[in-house]
C-alpha cells in the first residue's frame, strides 16, 4: 500500500509524468525494449561453467594470517556512523539496527577495512571475518549478498589477505570467496540499456578479482569482459563517468586501475584494454578539480570518503587509497597516478563539465548535454549550479548529499542556480522515458558559451512552466569581482529565486551578505535583499558540516534580468 501511495503522489506532483503516462495510454509513446535481466546480451556466447571442474576445490594462494583474538575494543567507522565493538559480542556490528541501510551495507561490505589503511587492525579484521561466515556464510540471500555488496566484501578482504595473511581456515575461506563469485555471476545487475548503472561494472570487477586469487580464469575473464563493454556504456567520449557525480567518477576510476593491476598481474588477455580505459578516467580528474579541491556534485559515494582517494587528485598523504594494498600494487598504482597527462577542458566540456575563470577566480558547472539529470546515474537537478574558488578558497560550494535518504538535497533548491515558481530548471529524468519525449519536453538541448571574461549558459528547461521562456546565467569573472548575470524570458509574473551556497560563516547586512574566511571577506549582493539560513554541506557521505543559504526571493514580471555580485572586500 506504501508503495502504491507512493507511486501515486509521484503522478500528482510531476506533470512531466503525468503527460508521459498520458501518451502511453494513447499508445504515442512505446515502451521500453524488453531485455533479460541478469544476463547482458555480450555475455550469451559465454560458455556458464557448472561443470565438474565448477565444483572442485579452489585455494587462494595467499599464507595462513597470524591472528590472536583482539582483548581491546575498537572503533568501527561506517558511512554516517561509528560504531563502539566489544572483543566479546564483535556481531553487534551486522546484527545491530541503522537509521540508513547504507551503513549496514558498508558493515557488510568489510568497507571500514581499506579506510583504516596502516591504522588497520588485523586481529579485529579476522575476529570479523569468522563471525560473519559463521553468521551468513551459507544463507546466500538478502542484502548481505547484494550483488555490489558481495563484489565489494570479497574484494576487501582478498586486499587484506595479500597484506596480512588468510583470515580463518583457508578452505573455508576459499570455499566463502568462491561462493561470492558464484553469487555475483547470477545475480548481474544488469537491467537493459536504459537502467544498468555503475553496478554492472563493479560485478565484473569482483568476478575479476576473486577469480584471480582463486585461479577460475572463467570467472576473472568474465569479469574483464564486463568491464570492458561496460566502460562503453558508462564513460562519455571524455573519460568521464556519465553518470553526474564526480565522486563516482574518483571511485569508478580507481576501480579501473584495481582492475586493471590484478588483470596485468594475472596475464588476462584484456589487461591492456582496462589500462587504456582507466588512463583515459584518470586523465579527466584535474579539470575536474579547482584550486581548492574537487567540487563534490552529484552525490557522495558510501563506499568510501572522498579525501581517501585524494591520491587520484595529486593530494599526497598517509593514508588513503592505495595505501591498503600490498606493496608492490601499491607502487604500481602510484606510479600509473603520477604519469598521467591531464585531457583537454574541450573534451570535457562536450560531456557537460565546464571549467570557468580568469584572474583568481575560478569555476566548475555541469550542465549534461541533452539538459536532463543523468539516468540511471547519481547527478542531481543542478545544470547550472556552479562551485566558485577565489584561488584556493571554495567561496561558493555545492553542498554535496549526505544520505540517499535525503531527497531534498539532490533537488534544485539546494543548488547554486534559481528556481521559477518553485520548479527547478530539469524535469526529475526517469529511466523509461524516451530521448524523443526528453526532446519534446526541453525543446532546445542547453547550450554553453565562452565569453571574454567567462561564459554564458543558455537553457529552454523551464520552457515546461506556463509563460516562462528561455533562460540565460552569465558569468563574469573580473579582478575583485564575480557578477552572475540571470535573464529569464516570457510573460506574467512569477516567483524567482537565486541561492549560493557556503561553508563561511555568513551574515546578513544592510546591502547584501557578508562572508568571511579565517580573515578573508566577500560581499553578496543583488537588486534586493537577500536572507542567510543556516544550511549543511557534505564532504563525505553521512557526515555533515555547517554552512549557509544565501537567498535572493523576488516575485517579478517576465521577462526579468538581474546580477548578483560576489566582491572581495
Amino acid at each position: 500500500m506504501q508503495a502504491l501511495l507512493r507511486k501515486a503522489g509521484h503522478i500528482l506532483e510531476d506533470p512531466v509524468l503525468r503527460r508521459w503516462l498520458l501518451r502511453r495510454i494513447a499508445g504515442l509513446e512505446k515502451s521500453p525494449v524488453a531485455f533479460d535481466a541478469g544476463r547482458p546480451p555480450y555475455l550469451s556466447a559465454v560458455r556458464e561453467n557448472r561443470s565438474a571442474e565448477a565444483g572442485q576445490s579452489f585455494m587462494l594462494d595467499f599464507p595462513t594470517g597470524q591472528f590472536s583474538l583482539p582483548s581491546a575494543s575498537i572503533q568501527i567507522d561506517l558511512p554516517g556512523k561509528s560504531v563502539d565493538l566489544d572483543p566479546e559480542k564483535p556481531e553487534v556490528l551486522f546484527t545491530r539496527s541503522y537509521d540508513d541501510l547504507e551503513t549496514l551495507l558498508a558493515a557488510h561490505r568489510f568497507a571500514w577495512v581499506p579506510i583504516a589503511g596502516d591504522a588497520i587492525n588485523p586481529d579485529w579484521v579476522a575476529l570479523l571475518w569468522g563471525v560473519w561466515c559463521d553468521r551468513f556464510g551459507h544463507e546466500t540471500s538478502g542484502w548481505p549478498w547484494h550483488a555490489y555488496t558481495a563484489a565489494e566484501r570479497a574484494i576487501n578482504l582478498i586486499d587484506f589477505s595479500r597484506r596480512f595473511g588468510l583470515p580463518g581456515d583457508p578452505n573455508e575461506t576459499s570455499r566463502v570467496l568462491l561462493l561470492h563469485a558464484e553469487i555475483i555471476r547470477d545475480n548481474l545487475e544488469y537491467f537493459g540499456e536504459h537502467y544498468t548503472s555503475n553496478h554492472l561494472s563493479n560485478n565484473g570487477r569482483g568476478l575479476l578479482r576473486i577469480g584471480t586469487a582463486l585461479g577460475r580464469m572463467d570467472h576473472a575473464e568474465t569479469g574483464a569482459q564486463i568491464m570492458v563493454a561496460e566502460a562503453g556504456r558508462i564513460f562519455g567520449r571524455s573519460g568521464v563517468l556519465r553518470e553526474g557525480s564526480t565522486h563516482y567518477h574518483l571511485l569508478v576510476t580507481r576501480n579501473y586501475i584495481d582492475a586493471w593491476i590484478d588483470a596485468a598481474a594475472a596475464g588476462l588477455d584484456h589487461a591492456g584494454v582496462l589500462r587504456d580505459i582507466a588512463e583515459r578516467a584518470l586523465s579527466v580528474i584535474p579539470g575536474l578539480c579547482l584550486p581548492g579541491g574537487m567540487p563534490l556534485i552529484g552525490d557522495i559515494s558510501p563506499d568510501i570518503p572522498p579525501d581517501q582517494l585524494g591520491r587520484l587528485i595529486g593530494v599526497s598523504g598517509e593514508g588513503g587509497w592505495p595505501v591498503n594494498l600490498a606493496g608492490d600494487r601499491r607502487r604500481e598504482a602510484l606510479a600509473f597516478i603520477s604519469d598521467s597527462i591531464a585531457v583537454l577542458p574541450d573534451k570535457l566540456a562536450a560531456d557537460g563539465w565546464h571549467r570557468m575563470g580568469v584572474h583568481q577566480w575560478h569555476a566548475l558547472t555541469f550542465v549534461p548535454a541533452d539538459g536532463w539529470s543523468p539516468m540511471p546515474g547519481h547527478g542531481h537537478e543542478d545544470l547550472g549550479s556552479f562551485e566558485l574558488h577565489d584561488g584556493a578558497r571554495p567561496v561558493i560550494v555545492d553542498p554535496g548529499r549526505g544520505s540517499y535518504n535525503d531527497t531534498e538535497y539532490s533537488r534544485a533548491r539546494l543548488h547554486n542556480y534559481l528556481t521559477i515558481d518553485d520548479a527547478g530548471p530539469v524535469a526529475i529524468n526517469r529511466a523509461y522515458y524516451s530521448d524523443a519525449y526528453r526532446s519534446r519536453v526541453i525543446g532546445a538541448a542547453p547550450e554553453m558559451s565562452r565569453t571574454k571574461t567567462g561564459g554564458i549558459l543558455r537553457s529552454e528547461g523551464f520552457d515546461r512552466l506556463r509563460g516562462v521562456g528561455a533562460v540565460e546565467r552569465e558569468w563574469r569573472f573580473l579582478e575583485d569581482r564575480v557578477e552572475i548575470v540571470d535573464r529569464v524570458a516570457g510573460s506574467g509574473k512569477h516567483r524567482v529565486q537565486r541561492r549560493f551556497h557556503t561553508m563561511a560563516d555568513s551574515r546578513e547586512t544592510v546591502t547584501g551578505a557578508t562572508l568571511e574566511f579565517d580573515g578573508a571577506m566577500y560581499d553578496v549582493s543583488s537588486d534586493c535583499q537577500p536572507t542567510v539560513t543556516e544550511s549543511a554541506g557534505y564532504t563525505e557521505y553521512g557526515r555533515a558540516h555547517p554552512g549557509h543559504q544565501i537567498l535572493f526571493d523576488q516575485t517579478v514580471s517576465l521577462p526579468f534580468e538581474s546580477v548578483t555580485t560576489i566582491a572581495r572586500l
